[in-house]
This record gives structure tokens, C-alpha cells and sequence, in this order.
């Protein structure tokens, strides 16, 4: 027994030592096999930080920094990834939030580029009236958005709210993670490096995998997911008609192909909810419809809209909020 008990201690030393040799090697090494997958994984790691609540279980930590996927985050004191601004509105400014997940955070975008700054720009050009807030976070879904703006977008009193929708909005509610699961994840790289050989075998053994079919499952009327997306939304038009909030739903497309759009089904659900809530509507896909659609990717692996697809996206939203006087 004595034998076994030391074997077992010594298979379990060799084991540790192995796993805090790769954990060491990883890190020595990170900047050659860093890649999509593995800075996603350490942004989650490093900016955003687990809350309490059912329906939004994180949230970015307040003035935390770091460059991820080659561009600089940086968050301020709300956890936004934005310039730093009062809670109380100055008198005589309007303001705009923005809701939305990594594209409307600027994944792989700097922060000059990020369509809510340029949209400042342009509506600022002779005079300084609009703050335009962002509070976009990476893997959000459109329950966690409103939750987030009930929680810390209300207080900031704007005058108009977009919802960027972006067609994995509807997916569930991430699942939370044990205190042991966010140790690792927050302290390894090895969990991050593996994090990123799973999903690439898993794509390797799902060959056959269709994500049109996925979607169509996601998006079909008895799914619960969708009627808690569904649920939300109308939340958040309940919400602002009665703060007298002004409110515009945008749709991001899916950015891989442009032409024969495979995913018009999903545009019709969002579009048919704002017309039921009377909510003005901007449909991203005919000015994204005459650009080759890796030209508005962030790099060959990563179809986030890069700075280009962000100039385009704050020029449709401005001329939106032109069109429908929306101040």
C-alpha cells in the first residue's frame, strides 16, 4: 500500500511538473503562437471580472488596460471602453449609448476607429453638443446588453439608445463559471493555449457542421432562446418609451458572405420586432453589399469588422439619425 500511495504521489509530482513546465514555455512563447482564439481568451482572462447577476454574469473590470489582438483596451471608470464621463449629463450636451458585444466593443480596432467615436465626430463637426457612449462588451448576447444598460446605461440619462444586433444575439446566456473554473482561466496561459487546440479540433471533427442550419435551429419560433431574446428587446423599447428615450435598432451583418446573404431570416426577426415596437431601423448589409467581405475583416481568421467597416457603419447610422430627426 505504501508502494502504491508513493507511486501515486510520484505520478502526481510529474504531472505538475509537466503541466508548470508547459505553463512556463507557453508564456516565453506566447507572442509566436498567439492567435483569434487565444487573445479572446486573454482578454476574458485579463479585462472583464465575474458578477452576480443571472443575466449578466460579467462585466469589464474599471481602468484596466492591455493591448489584445494587436490594438490597445483600455477601460474607464464604468468599465467602458470609452473616454471618462460624468455620471450627470453637462447641461446643454445630448448623449447616445451604444449596446452591443465585441463589434460594437472594436475588437481589433483602435480606439479612434471605433464607429461610436467617429460618429461623434461627424455629428460634432461644428459644434461639441453629443457625447456618443460605448458600452460595448465582448461576448455579450442581447439579454446581457440590456441588463447592463438598466444597471449602468440608465443613470448616464441619454437621449438615444442603438442596439447593435448582430445575428449571435440570440444565443443563450453564457453558463457562469466555478471560482476553480475562473482561477484557470484567469491565470493560465496553458488554458488558454488549449482553449484554442479544442476549438480548432472540434471544427476539424465537425466537418460537416452547418452553421445556416445552426442559426435556422437558433432562430426557429419555439426556441427558448429566441423568446428570451425576444423578451428582452421589447424590455428595452418598454424601457425607453416610458423614459422617453429615443431608440434605434442597427443589424450587423454576418460578414462572411455579403452576396445572396444566406442569413436574411434572422434580419427579418429583428426588423420585424423594431416595426411592432415602432422602433427606426437601419440594416447594415446594402452598404456592406458592393465590398469584398474579407476587405471588412480584421485580419484572414477574424471577421470582426475592422476600421473600415467601422467608417461605414457610423456613416449609415448618421444618416439615419439625420433622416428620422432623432434629436
Amino acid at each position: 500500500m505504501k508502494k502504491k500511495l508513493s507511486n501515486i504521489v510520484l505520478l502526481l509530482g510529474v504531472i505538475l511538473v509537466v503541466i508548470l513546465v508547459c505553463e512556463v514555455f507557453i508564456r516565453i512563447f506566447y507572442s509566436r503562437i498567439s492567435n483569434y482564439n487565444t487573445e479572446m481568451w486573454r482578454y476574458a482572462a485579463e479585462i472583464k471580472k465575474p458578477l452576480r447577476y443571472e443575466n449578466l454574469p460579467f462585466h469589464h473590470f474599471p481602468y484596466k488596460e492591455g493591448n489584445y489582438y494587436g490594438v490597445n483596451i483600455k477601460t474607464n471608470s464604468m468599465g467602458f471602453r470609452d473616454y471618462e464621463y460624468d455620471i450627470k449629463k453637462p447641461l446643454g450636451k445630448k448623449r447616445i449609448v451604444v449596446l452591443g458585444d465585441s463589434f460594437t466593443l472594436g475588437w481589433g480596432v483602435p480606439f479612434n476607429d471605433l464607429f461610436t467615436k467617429q460618429l461623434e465626430r461627424m455629428i460634432n463637426q461644428y459644434d461639441d453638443r453629443v457625447e456618443v457612449i460605448n458600452l460595448g462588451t465582448g461576448n455579450y448576447n442581447s439579454i446581457m446588453e440590456v441588463e447592463l444598460f438598466k444597471l449602468k446605461g440608465l443613470i448616464l440619462n441619454p437621449d438615444l439608445v442603438i442596439l447593435m444586433y448582430f445575428i449571435n444575439d440570440a444565443e443563450p446566456i453564457p453558463r457562469r463559471m466555478t471560482a476553480m473554473e475562473y482561477f484557470f482561466k484567469k491565470h493560465s496561459f496553458l488554458f488558454g493555449f488549449l482553449f484554442d487546440r479544442f476549438i480548432k479540433l472540434k471544427i476539424i471533427f465537425d466537418r460537416n457542421f452547418d452553421w445556416r442550419q445552426y442559426y435556422r435551429q437558433l432562430y426557429d419560433r419555439e426556441s427558448d432562446a429566441l423568446r428570451m431574446n425576444k423578451k428582452s428587446l421589447i424590455e428595452l423599447c418598454k424601457i425607453c418609451r416610458e423614459q422617453n428615450i429615443r431608440l434605434l435598432i442597427v443589424n450587423i451583418p454576418e460578414l462572411h458572405r455579403l452576396k445572396e446573404y444566406p442569413f436574411a431570416f434572422v434580419t427579418n426577426y429583428i426588423q420585424t420586432l423594431a416595426d411592432e415596437e415602432k422602433v427606426p431601423f437601419v440594416d447594415l448589409l446594402s452598404a456592406f453589399a458592393d465590398c469584398d467581405p474579407q476587405s471588412l475583416w480584421v485580419s484572414s481568421e477574424d471577421p470582426h469588422a475592422n476600421s473600415k467597416a467601422n467608417s461605414i457603419i457610423a456613416t449609415e447610422i448618421y444618416k439615419k439619425i439625420g433622416q428620422d430627426m432623432l434629436f
